[in-house]
């Protein structure tokens, strides 16, 4: 969905910018994995170069929160 709105990926971008709309009104949260910011920053870097993927990430951690995934986190997913 991210990769989708912050690459204008047809015939996605439509749907995933309304949702990550709703994340900028504040109507819902959005969260990221602490991994998918870095996995982001590679596949934009490709396309858009290291300023512009910078910026892009910037401004989409201004409005998402980073998903902590510690070892309890994980041991908790996994006793259910």
């Amino acid at each position: 969905m991210l990769l989708d709105v912050l690459l204008e990926r047809q015939p996605f971008f439509r749907a995933s910018a309304l949702a990550l709309d709703l994340v900028a009104q504040g109507k819902v949260e959005g969260y990221i994995a602490g991994h998918a910011v870095t996995n982001l920053f590679y596949l934009l870097r490709r396309q858009l170069g290291n300023e512009k993927s910078r910026e892009a990430l910037n401004t989409l951690l201004i409005k998402m929160k980073v998903a902590a995934v510690t070892d309890a986190v994980i041991r908790e997913a996994f006793s259910r």
